[in-house]
């Protein structure tokens, strides 16, 4: 029977042109889906669904297999008895010595041959390697940051421009304008439209690309802001001789201050605490470690907060 193909905006729409045209039941139709829609952002679905079928064959069964079909004998009684007392026998616990040998009862001190309390005889199952997929080209992911960015601020009745600065490592997403609504308090919301941001160009094109989102310039300004905290947490160390422990900060805004005193004569930095209470410690040369940050004191947030 010859395939016929449908299209339309579904799959099952697709499937019911299809048996339409073949016009017979479902039952004894065999589809093959050649193409999905696509699910866009914000509910949007793309292309259309494309099906094939036939109507099933039913090919009779070959003359050979009739044939010897035909020619073996039927099994007698008594042979038949056997072979079911042999099927019994093999379904039951192996025996040694009139007793059933339990899975660690095969070696000397309860072990079996494969040692361990396992059965002899057991077999190990080696993990699959996959292969590790190439990273999506970075005009793919640059077109997934915008196109979710644009349909985000369309979405908050935003009408302002979304730019994207791009290198080979990552994408520097900037939202023009002052939107409160944007940032949040303490940016917390700018933080999770940057988290939904890098998901989602992860899952249309995945990649390693470092993704980063900022709206009228706050980042840039509270990365300045904290680097003159830090230059005048790190005189106050110094003048006093003391360590100046800072206030709880994120993984992003701690390594601002590693970074803005790393050149700083004089002083070192460290963290100390956990998550949320984690903070940076100021500590002046001579009275703490002078080895500056340990290996607790790298951050990691979205790929690109290392303390050095």
């Amino acid at each position: 029977m010859e395939w016929v193909e449908t299209t339309a905006k579904t799959v099952d729409e697709a499937k019911e042109l299809a048996l339409d045209k073949l016009g017979v039941d479902e039952t004894d139709t065999e589809f093959e889906i050649l193409e999905q829609p696509k699910q866009g952002l914000f509910g949007r679905v793309r292309g259309e669904a494309r099906v094939r079928a036939r109507v099933t064959p039913k090919s009779p069964r070959a003359k050979e297999e009739r044939r010897d079909r035909k020619r073996r004998p039927a099994k007698t009684k008594p042979e038949a008895d056997a072979v079911t007392a042999t099927v019994s026998d093999s379904e039951e616990a192996p025996r040694s010595g009139g007793r059933k040998v339990g899975p660690t009862q095969g070696g000397a001190n309860g072990r079996g041959r494969n040692g361990g309390g396992s059965e002899a005889g057991a077999t190990r199952k080696r993990p699959v390697e996959r292969p590790r997929a190439e990273d999506a080209p970075m005009e793919d992911v640059a077109n997934s940051v915008q196109e979710f960015l644009d349909g985000l601020t369309a979405a908050f009745g935003i009408d302002t421009p979304v730019t994207l600065e791009t290198d080979d490592e990552s994408i520097m997403a900037h939202i023009e304008g002052k939107h409160g609504l944007l940032l949040g308090p303490k940016a917390r919301t700018l933080d999770a439209i940057q988290e939904l941001t890098r998901v989602t160009a992860q899952r249309a094109a995945p990649s390693s690309v470092r993704i980063k989102v900022d709206v009228g310039g706050y980042r840039e300004a509270r990365r300045e802001a904290l680097a003159s905290f830090a230059q005048q947490a790190a005189d106050r160390a110094m003048a006093e001789g003391i360590e100046v422990v800072l206030e709880p900060m994120n993984s992003a805004d701690r390594k601002v201050i590693h970074d803005a005193l790393t050149e700083v004569a004089g002083v070192s930095t460290r963290s100390a605490g956990n998550d949320p209470s984690r903070r940076v410690v100021v500590v002046p040369d001579g009275t703490g470690d002078d080895n500056g940050v340990d290996g607790s004191d790298v951050e990691d947030s979205s790929g690109d907060d290392h303390a050095s």
